[in-house]
């Protein structure tokens, strides 16, 4: 029960109360924040909003255009110079014109419309699951950052009680000179590092605060953890990789490359509309004299320069290209998650034997430094034992922080977002 305690002590610097003047922010509060203030996320947004009303404008072509018109001209005859010369014809006119046929022109605009939609969606993805994967490693670096001071400072007054136990026994004829230099050389180590350990808040704050999308606080804080879960032990990788942003990024330009196909062959062929126009005319306002015109436009495309043909192959080019760097994507990504998952896998076990390993040092440095003080074990192996001590108590603080970048890497691979 005893070395349970002592464990759980070691490992309370690994969440460790920062001060209640500080801003302290949960994971909850984070996510919160980042959703609604993130730059990389508003703009991702943004572009899908556009995306979304260019889609619903490329409906226009199948509706009517209808436009209205007046006019009133004044005209006076040269040889003419007095007011009988004068006339003042008034017109209105509105005019209806609806396209029949375009070459497919308006199917092709929709259809891009919506692969360019489908592109903006699989956009803001991508954005989400990187600003994910971004947290999840700000938030774990500041309470890494938070826990090293905490852990150097305990590491610090250790070898303080270490230095005067030495000494004692250095003035007492036990130890010799060699000893006691050594272990204040290693005191003025552990306050270099409790140095950089202060430095090195700072620049977590100011990394949290960027992906927070506000300006970096001199006091903030995090409390709590980042949420875990365990690893599955065989995904579908197939299933996967048709979800990840980068794969529907790359269907999506391979669905607009192919409306661009059709959207180049549009000029080749015939266009057809249907005009019909209902003016007055008159001396006076409101003109009294009705016309009415209807016609029917049919338009044959003959020759332009080669411009159309070329347009085509170029199209049709694009989409190729488009085809091939989905397939490309498929087994990058492919072998992405695999890799991701195997580090995911190690980082979580790896925290488990640290774990195992601080519980023993602990034991050990307790035993150890027991033996030291009835002169029971050298100075060497004392030594040893109480650097292996802060050692593990060191990799531990790592293994918890590379734990969670190993998941976050895992879920940005997968294209999991900041609010699924």
């Amino acid at each position: 029960m005893a070395q349970v305690l002592k464990l759980s002590v070691a490992v309370s610097v690994l969440a460790v109360a920062w001060p209640a003047h500080a801003e302290t922010l949960n994971w909850e509060a984070c996510v919160q924040e980042a959703w609604a203030q993130n730059t990389e996320l508003r703009i991702a947004r943004a572009n899908l909003e556009a995306s979304q009303f260019q889609a619903q404008g490329a409906y226009s072509g199948f509706l009517p255009q209808v436009s209205a018109s007046a006019s009133h001209t004044d005209s006076k005859d040269g040889a003419t110079t007095t007011s009988s010369g004068t006339t003042s014809p008034y017109s209105t006119a509105i005019s209806v014109t609806q396209n029949i046929f375009a070459g497919f022109q308006d199917q092709a605009k929709v259809a891009q419309g919506a692969a360019n939609s489908e592109l903006a969606e699989a956009s803001l993805a991508a954005a989400a699951a990187r600003v994910n994967h971004d947290l999840r490693s700000a938030f774990a670096g500041l309470a890494y950052a938070q826990a090293n001071v905490t852990l150097t400072e305990n590491i610090m007054h250790r070898l303080q009680e270490n230095l005067r136990l030495v000494e004692l026994r250095f003035e007492g004829g036990r130890e010799n000179k060699g000893s006691y230099l050594l272990t204040k050389a290693q005191l003025g180590q552990a306050r270099f590092e409790y140095l950089q350990a202060q430095q090195a808040l700072t620049t977590a704050r100011a990394q949290l605060a960027r992906v927070l999308g506000r300006a970096p606080p001199d006091d903030l804080a995090v409390t709590g953890a980042v949420p875990s879960n365990e690893p599955q032990a065989q995904p579908d990788y197939v299933r996967l990789v048709e979800q990840t942003p980068d794969y529907r990024q790359a269907t999506a330009e391979e669905k607009a490359a192919a409306a661009g196909i059709q959207l180049a062959r549009a000029p080749l062929y015939p266009s057809l509309n249907l005009t019909g126009v209902s003016s007055r005319d008159g001396d006076q306002w409101y003109p009294e004299d009705p016309r009415r015109t209807i016609g029917l436009t049919l338009t044959v495309p003959i020759f332009s320069g080669g411009r159309d043909y070329y347009a085509t192959q170029s199209a049709i080019a694009t989409h190729a290209a488009a085809t091939t760097t989905k397939m490309g994507v498929d087994q990058q990504v492919l072998v992405k998650l695999k890799q991701a998952h195997a580090a995911f896998v190690e980082s979580v076990e790896k925290l488990r034997v640290d774990e195992a390993f601080l519980e023993a040092a602990i034991t050990r440095a307790d035993i150890a430094r027991a033996k030291y003080q009835n002169g029971l074990i050298s100075f060497e192996d004392w030594d040893r034992i109480e650097n292996d001590l802060i050692l593990r108590q060191k990799t531990l603080l790592q293994s918890r922080r590379e734990r969670v970048n190993a998941e976050a890497v895992w879920e940005l691979t997968i294209g999991k977002g900041l609010v699924s």
